[in-house]
């Protein structure tokens, strides 16, 4: 089984716009409205691979409600700790120059229910199972939260698959988690990069060069997704870097995290490196090709999986 866990999910709002005006009026049109958040989208792609899965994290409010709706239809188990104040809404608006992000910061988790969250986490803990920690978290949250149930879950004889940024990966590579999948701008943080790359080579050669210092770290699996860039993969005997697909992009949000559930699927099946990579790019991919953050279509997963 894999439970995912999102401590700040949303209802995500995608549109677009034909000219963006800083400080006037912007039309939006082509309005879709899905659940997210990063473990919520993690829930959503393993759905399409048939795999079994639970989401759990917090909800509040009518938007929260609403996530719990969206989730029952598409046949997704969750549990969720309901809180007092309100699951954020995030805006992203795509534009001429690319897809633009409004995200709201969530409401603010008491120690109570943040307990709470604990206590679900650890009934859920089942020997063998993999959970997928992803995604910020909301206020009154410690940035160690990552780190105390990688610890937990260690204990209970779980893996962990960590996917986040900042202060909580950070933390987070403490417990260290089994696996983690940060974006090119998590690890550059990760490392106090803030300076371009001189070029896409050097980009690259840096990005396998830090997968394998954190590979030391004690992950066993490490994967950064680059984008139109591809992604880099390492297992500790090799570190290889994968172009991306050639698709049509309708809209690029979630394609992280259909590529963390694609490697996690992969994880929890037992498949092999060459394999997972194959799933990644894949199933990362055939996200970009669906409107808004839905999940990739199992026909166009299958149709890049047939590509060389």
């Amino acid at each position: 089984m894999i439970v995912t866990v999102t401590m700040n999910p949303a209802i995500d709002k995608t549109a677009e716009v034909d000219d963006f005006v800083v400080g006037g009026v912007n039309r939006l049109k082509n309005i879709r409205v899905d659940a997210g958040g990063k473990g919520i989208n993690v829930s959503k792609t393993l759905r399409v691979l048939n795999k079994p899965n639970m989401a759990c994290g917090f909800i509040g409010g009518n938007m929260g409600e609403d996530i719990n709706r969206q989730l029952q239809k598409q046949m997704i188990m969750s549990d969720f700790i309901t809180v007092e104040g309100e699951t954020r809404c995030n805006l992203k608006v795509r534009s001429a120059f690319g897809m633009t992000a409004f995200d709201e910061p969530g409401p603010n988790i008491s120690a109570d229910e943040l307990k709470q969250l604990y206590d679900r986490i650890k009934f859920h803990a089942k020997a063998g199972s993999l959970f997928v920690l992803s995604g910020s978290a909301p206020a009154g949250v410690p940035e160690d939260t990552y780190k105390k149930m990688a610890d937990m879950l260690h204990q209970c004889g779980c893996k962990v698959f960590l996917d986040t940024s900042g202060a909580l990966l950070r933390r987070g590579l403490e417990a260290p988690p089994d696996y983690i999948k940060p974006n090119l701008a998590e690890l550059m943080g990760l490392y106090g990069v803030r300076s371009k790359f001189v070029s896409r080579d050097a980009m690259i050669a840096w990005v396998k060069e830090k997968a394998m210092d954190l590979f030391s770290k004690g992950p066993k699996f490490v994967a950064v997704s680059l984008g139109g860039d591809g992604a880099v993969f390492c297992d500790g005997v090799e570190t290889v870097h994968v172009p991306a697909k050639k698709i049509e992009v309708k809209s690029p949000v979630g394609a992280g995290d259909a590529m963390t559930a694609a490697i996690a699927y992969c994880l929890d099946s037992g498949l092999h490196f060459r394999d997972i990579i194959r799933y990644a790019m894949a199933v990362s991919a055939a996200a970009c090709m669906s409107e808004g953050s839905q999940p990739p279509t199992k026909e166009n997963i299958v149709a890049l999986l047939r590509q060389e």
